[in-house]
């Protein structure tokens, strides 16, 4: 072992007196515990919100999507669903045809999105499982809607008591100051009615594909494509093999692709708070600063000792910084663990509740071992430059 390291250790594991400068190691070696903590649980914390939206999104949005780059929607092709389906990455595939359309029950009116849906969209997505009150059947003219469509309506009732009133604009209008001509009409009724998440819920009904595409014109046509991948597929490589196998003129997207904007601002809000709490546990670390440099004052007949025993300058530096890097590294263990319990904790105890109202009773997390590497580097890195800024404070005074 180097001497420089073995006086470091020495100083940090031999303090026999209580004195300031032990105190303010203590208080150095406090403030990194709880800074790593808290770092590791937020991060955490976002962690787990971010699974807890994904499971929103996952409920509705498909695996992958196919939809067409140039215009609304594209003709139906059966003979590629045939075809794609006989790929083993993908379990079922989903027709799909989304409207605007204006719903009118009493005296309330409201444009959602129609989405024309057929059997198999309940193997492609989990819908059927976020009705809540009254039943999943989307058989013409049964329909489901979204809890916010329902409120915009003051619907409150499931069943075939109240029909809704449906107008769906025809895809060959062209005098849309003439409603009569501009759109087809019909009644639904609301089977059932679903609570995924706020953006859907207020947005969507889900009712028969084929009677939209008569309702609008637009036979055989399709918005997208929906597509479920078989258990153990990889996502990555089927979405390029899907890419492929429809060309250019398509675009498939991942579900997080299907919600960029919102993952993104999830992302940006996760850096921003990673970026706040790094800048906490810096200024907390300045303690580790006046430790180091209260240590320098303290060591002063030590150094001079030493300094007449022959060791360089940037040895006797060596000795502090190695002694920051220690109390660094004290801190960053004790605060992995500490913040590792919490977590472990709040995931099986559920220490911090969301609050009545709530879809989940306590507030998720989820620890991956990537944020423990990004705690661990972010507080080395703090330390560590803490550190050399304090060493270099050394002055060798010759008496």
């Amino acid at each position: 072992m180097r001497l420089p390291q073995f006086i470091a250790r020495r100083y940090f594991f031999s303090r026999h007196s209580t004195t300031a400068v032990n105190i303010l190691a203590g208080i150095s070696i406090t403030g990194l515990v709880v800074g790593t903590a808290a770092l590791l649980v937020i991060l955490a914390a976002f962690n787990g919100l971010e699974d807890l939206v994904k499971g929103f999104y996952a409920t509705f949005d498909p695996d992958l999507k196919v939809s067409a780059k140039v215009g609304k929607n594209f003709p139906y092709d059966e003979k590629q669903t045939k075809d794609l389906l006989k790929w083993d990455d993908i379990e079922s595939i989903s027709p799909v045809l989304e409207e605007r359309v204006l719903l009118r029950y009493r005296e309330q009116e409201f444009i959602a999105s129609l989405k024309g849906i057929d059997s198999t969209f309940t193997r492609t997505t989990d819908i059927d499982e976020a009705v809540f009150r009254g039943n999943y059947r989307v058989s013409h003219p049964d329909a489901v809607l979204g809890i916010g469509v329902a409120w915009h309506l003051g619907l409150s009732t499931t069943g075939r008591t109240e029909a809704v009133q449906l107008y769906v604009p025809k895809a060959s209008a062209r005098n849309m100051l003439q409603p009569d001509r501009a759109f087809n009409q019909d009644v639904v009724y609301a089977a059932g009615i679903f609570a995924v998440q706020p953006d859907f819920d207020a947005r969507y009904v889900l009712s028969d594909l084929h009677r939209l595409q008569q309702m609008s014109d637009q036979e055989g046509t399709v918005s997208s494509l929906d597509i479920r991948l078989a258990d153990g597929a990889r996502l990555n490589r089927t979405q390029r093999n899907v890419q492929d196998f429809f060309g250019d003129g398509f675009r498939v997207e991942n579900r997080n692709e299907q919600q960029a904007a919102f993952f993104k601002v999830m992302k940006a809000e996760g850096l921003i708070t990673y970026l706040i709490f790094s800048l906490v546990l810096l200024i907390s670390s300045f303690t580790l600063l006046g430790s180091l440099s209260m240590m320098i004052l303290d060591k002063k007949k030590d150094i001079h000792t030493l300094w007449f025993l022959g060791m360089t300058k940037k040895q006797l530096r060596q000795i502090f910084l190695y002694e920051g890097v220690i109390i660094t590294i004290s801190g960053a263990l004790v605060g992995l663990v500490l913040g590792g319990i919490i977590v472990l904790l709040q995931h099986y105890f559920g220490l911090v509740g969301m609050g009545p109202g709530y879809i989940v009773d306590a507030y998720p997390v989820r620890l991956n071992i990537t944020d423990v590497a990004k705690v661990v580097a972010t507080v080395l890195v703090i330390g560590s430059v803490i550190s050399v800024i304090s060493s270099r404070r050394l002055r060798i005074f010759k008496s």
